[in-house]
């Protein structure tokens, strides 16, 4: 028993005497307007201390009754045995609530019985992102359970945090079809053991996304009423009828939407403000005019029933015998509630708020607080706006009890008027009568004569906890591998549940054999790995351009996994390139030369099905040449069987090889990273030891080190002492060249007998290694009268019309003494030798002009020959055979190591590669030297060289004609130097025939 503070009686009882709400509700709504304020400051008061301790100082966790499913707490002696009622609250939550919808429910039991927090919600089962938690109301026979899932702020914050990774991989729409699960196995949850649910709306507006919910769920439940009642079965106490049916009833369903997004309407004029008044700083949300304040919010929840259930029957959701339905809906009584915004924050009243806030925090004392309060001014509204009165009005006098009895009677009057609202449209009414029904004679919610029988059970207390654990497990538990059953059933679920991913799925079902089809289209019998990640990725481009949604990646998996089996399938190619870039067109196999493959694959050599023409030597022959896989095949094999019937017979300058002095000869150990050369470009001679890092050696012997400095003969190049007229280069024999010709001949070589080079001798090799074999030939052709200027290159098939021509060279010697140069002297005679000129008729010195024919020779894939007439341009000469350039271009410059062949500038792209240097000697007294330097990539790529370094220049005899054949491919310490792609119109700048290469010398005496 609590005394009211208003009337002071006595025989007020109150069911809960610990329950302040209640008795601060009973006691503001028995203030009357003559009352004094002294009673309305203790209501206010008593208020206060009920809101701070709902806010602070209230654990729900800690008060009895609270549980979370599964619930380790089952209430025993009477509490267990009372027959309850189980009303369950889902939906939706506004963003400001903290995932708890149940705001009305708890101003109705009168305590805070649910959590709440915005960013922290608590018992939420990590696989589903769902959770239950519920209250046991003793006094009134009643279970509460509030489920918190992915339509909850808090909800959706732990899932960000919990499913990030999965967001990243797999996209919002998996992740989200996964909550969606979580939540319906919820629902089928609490649509077995529940009575009553609260479906709650943070709008007006009925979500029509629920109907397909409903009809899944109820699909699902026909599926596993057999599965829920062999697993109640298994309850100690149950029913027989809740056993046989697999739930208590077919539950109702009660819908609470917010009001909160309604329209404000304008009072009418002549409305007496007591009968819109909503508190302090609010407004009415639904309007109605005359006398009836809820007359326009119940024509709206009447509206939304009709259109609930005109929907509901439609879809087959609800029918006319509700033990056949997910739920049904009452006949002849409300199940739609319209929550208005201060029903929904369970806050004190506006007006009382306010008037508080003013009396506990104003510094003048409680006179000067109501004066501050009044609402007495005439023109003031009844909004808080308008409590401070008029601004222009004088201060009113802290002595006169006036304002504080207009205060009194304005507030009694709203409370009055708010008590009389809340008796005609009350949350605590509209689900009452639902709960009173339960608890006394059940529902019967079917239509039509022809209804089915009806089944309402209200258990224990303790029986319904035990069951519902039982369920718990059924449902929101993974099922183990045995348990075939509920296995069975959540697969069901997931398929209707997750509409995005059975529809993406079906769609990329149906591409999945045409991205199959097209990397099958076309393919070789074997083919690389290359040649298949082309092919998978044209797949793969036919799969994205028709599969869509979230099982894009899994089904680009699955396409992925289909093209390797495959090409795996004995299709697998062998991945070994040529010298020249195609790939071997045999099946994976293994050579001979090969130890560590797998022995199970067959022995062949490699072949890419590629054939090229080329000449020999000479250049007398052509005949076709397959694709080289090795350096030897290419530059060595290939003209040897050409030569044996053509180049054998002529004379030649043989470069230094390997010659073994014991049987078990091997190849040296080069270490890699022997590309660190010194700089291209004519700074060094060619004659002068390298101070390079060289690669290193093991077990190296018969080596020596490197000759002394020597310097080499006279070469072609700007630095030299030269002096050009027009076309001529002017070179002049001094005293130091005849001592340098004297010194070459006692330089001694000696290489290794035992070691040999593995690969192509170039500038970075290491000193005293020579290789097998040599990748370069030097022939004589014959005398020079063999060429003739006017006829051009004879008898040599393959060249293109007008290129078969050399290029004249003068070079005028000059000698400075004639005794120094006794070869000169003797050979030519006195009247050559005078100065015709007059700058040297006073001095002894002599002078003679050589004509040498150069040539640099190119030849493409398809047998075509050309000359060049300098680094940019081939040679063409006149229909009549006149040739107008002359050799200083070609001399004097870096030569490009491949051009565009003239066949090709018409179709496809094709590159001649420079073959040969074609040389006529003069026939004078002096010696025309080689020096070949081949740069085939760019810095820091060493030089090839056809002799080891430091060699001297290489002397062709006067009067001949002879030919250097350079290297078919170029292979180095890291791998072959491939050809340029010849589908660029530009030659690489960095594969050149490096200036400098060609010298003269005087004749020796020995060969006179």
């Amino acid at each position: 028993m609590v005394m009211c503070l208003s009337c002071m009686e006595m025989n007020v009882h109150i069911s809960a005497p610990n329950n302040w709400m209640e008795v601060c509700h009973h006691n503001i709504a028995h203030l009357q307007p003559h009352d004094n304020i002294g009673s309305f400051t203790l209501c206010m008061c008593q208020y206060l201390l009920f809101q701070v301790d709902m806010d602070y100082n209230y654990d729900v966790m800690k008060q009895s009754g609270h549980f979370t499913l599964p619930s380790t707490w089952i209430p025993q002696d009477g509490a267990g045995r009372q027959r309850v009622v189980v009303v369950s609250v889902v939906g939706k939550s506004t963003m400001d609530a903290g995932g708890c919808k149940a705001t009305a429910l708890e101003a109705m039991v009168g305590r805070k019985i649910f959590q709440r927090d915005m960013t922290r919600p608590l018992a939420l089962d990590s696989e589903t992102m769902a959770g239950v938690e519920g209250y046991y109301d003793q006094r009134a026979r009643v279970v509460y359970m509030h489920l918190t899932a992915v339509h909850d702020t808090a909800s959706l914050v732990t899932a960000l945090t919990a499913m990030n990774t999965q967001l990243q991989e797999k996209g919002f729409l998996m992740a989200w079809s996964e909550l969606k699960l979580g939540y319906a196995r919820s629902l089928l949850l609490l649509f077995s053991v529940s009575h009553i649910l609260l479906l709650c709306h943070p709008s007006h507006v009925f979500d029509i996304t629920y109907i397909h919910l409903f009809r899944t769920l109820d699909a699902i439940r026909c599926k596993a009423q057999s599965y829920i009642c062999e697993v109640l079965r298994g309850v100690p106490g149950i029913s027989k009828d809740w056993a046989t049916f697999g739930r208590l009833c077919s539950p109702r369903v009660l819908f609470l939407f917010s009001a909160r997004l309604l329209p404000k309407l304008t009072r009418p004029s002549h409305q007496a403000p007591s009968s819109t008044h909503k508190g302090a700083g609010q407004e009415r949300w639904w309007g109605g005019g005359g006398g009836g304040g809820n007359t326009g919010l119940r024509n709206l929840e009447l509206a939304l029933e009709d259109q609930i259930y005109r929907l509901l029957r439609k879809s087959r959701v609800i029918t006319n015998i509700s033990a056949n339905s997910l739920f049904a809906l009452p006949n002849n009584q409300a199940y739609v509630y319209l929550m208005e915004q201060v029903q929904e924050e369970m806050a004190p009243q506006g007006v009382i708020t306010g008037a508080l806030h003013d009396l506990c925090y104003t510094p003048d004392g409680l006179a000067n607080d109501l004066n501050q309060l009044s609402l007495g001014s005439k023109g003031n509204g009844g909004g808080r706006a308008g409590w401070g009165g008029s601004q222009a009005s004088p201060p009113p006098d802290p002595l006169d009890t006036s304002s504080a009895d207009s205060l009194s009677a304005t507030i009694l009057s709203g409370v009055a008027t708010d008590r009389k609202r809340n008796l005609e449209h009350s949350f605590s009414i509209f689900l009452q009568q639902h709960i009173d029904q339960a608890l006394g004679k059940g529902f019967d919610d079917n239509v039509g004569r022809h209804s089915g029988p009806v089944f309402f059970q209200v258990p224990r207390a303790s029986i319904w906890f035990e069951a519902v654990n039982r369920v718990y497990k059924f449902f929101m538990v993974a099922p183990s591998e045995k348990d075939t059953k509920a296995k069975q059933v959540l697969g069901s679920l997931k398929s209707l549940v997750e509409t995005e991913v059975r529809f993406s799925d079906a769609r990329c079902a149906k591409v999945l054999p045409l991205a199959i089809a097209a990397y099958k289209d076309g393919l070789p019998p074997h083919y690389t790995h290359l040649h298949h990640q082309h092919k998978l990725e044209v797949a793969l481009g036919v799969l994205s351009g028709q599969a869509r949604g979230p099982m894009y990646d899994h089904y680009v998996g699955q396409l992925e996994e289909a093209c390797e089996r495959i090409w795996t399938d004995g299709r697998q190619g062998c991945e070994t390139l040529s010298l020249t870039g195609n790939t071997c067109t045999h099946p994976r196999h293994t050579t001979s030369h090969d130890s560590d493959e797998d022995r199970s694959l067959p022995i062949m050599s490699h072949s890419s099905g590629v054939t090229y023409v080329s000449g020999c030597n000479c250049g007398h022959r052509q005949g076709q040449r397959e694709d080289p896989f090795s350096a030897r095949a290419a530059n060595e094999t290939f003209y040897h069987h050409l030569a044996e019937t053509c180049c054998s017979r002529l004379d030649s300058i043989s470069f230094p090889t390997f010659k073994p002095s014991v049987s078990n000869a091997t190849a040296a150990q080069v270490e890699s990273g022997g590309d660190d050369v010194e700089p291209v470009g004519g700074e060094s001679e060619p004659g002068t030891p390298h101070h390079n890092n060289t690669p290193g050696l093991t077990g190296l012997s018969g080596g020596v080190p490197p000759p002394r400095h020597m310097t080499p003969p006279h070469r072609m190049t700007p630095s030299d002492t030269t002096a050009h007229t027009g076309s001529q280069l002017v070179i002049t024999l001094t005293d130091d060249d005849s001592k340098n010709t004297a010194r070459e001949r006692g330089v001694i070589r000696q290489a290794s007998t035992t070691e040999y080079l593995p690969g192509m001798l170039h500038s970075a090799s290491p000193p005293g290694l020579l290789p097998q074999w040599s990748s370069w030939s030097l022939v004589c052709l014959g005398p020079s009268s063999l060429y003739s200027h006017n006829a051009g290159i004879c008898e040599q098939p393959g060249f293109l019309p007008g290129t078969n021509f050399l290029l004249p060279w003068d070079v005028t010697v000059k000698v400075q003494d004639r005794e120094k140069w006794p070869a000169i002297a003797d050979t030519l005679g006195k009247k050559a030798l005078m100065l015709k000129n007059k700058k040297n008729r006073g001095g002894d010195g002599a002078e003679f002009t050589v004509k040498i024919f150069l040539g640099v020779e190119y030849e493409c894939v398809r047998g075509h020959r050309f000359m060049m007439a300098g680094p940019d341009r081939t040679l063409k000469a006149s229909p009549s055979g006149l040739v107008k350039d002359n050799a200083s271009r070609v001399a004097n410059q870096d030569m490009p190591l491949y051009f565009p062949c003239p066949c090709s500038r018409g179709g496809a792209g094709v590159s001649g590669q420079l073959i040969r240097v074609h040389v006529v000697t003069p026939k004078a007294p002096v010696n025309v030297t080689l020096n070949p330097q081949v740069q085939p990539g760019p810095d820091p790529c060493p030089r090839y060289l056809p002799q080891p370094a430091p060699s001297p220049p290489i002397k062709l005899s006067p009067s001949a004609y002879w030919v250097l054949r350079l290297p078919y491919v170029y292979v180095g310490d890291q791998g072959p130097h491939y050809p340029p792609d010849p589908r660029h119109p530009a030659p690489p700048a960095f594969a050149r025939l490096l200036k400098g290469c060609y010298g003269i010398t005087q004749l020796s005496v020995d060969r006179l």
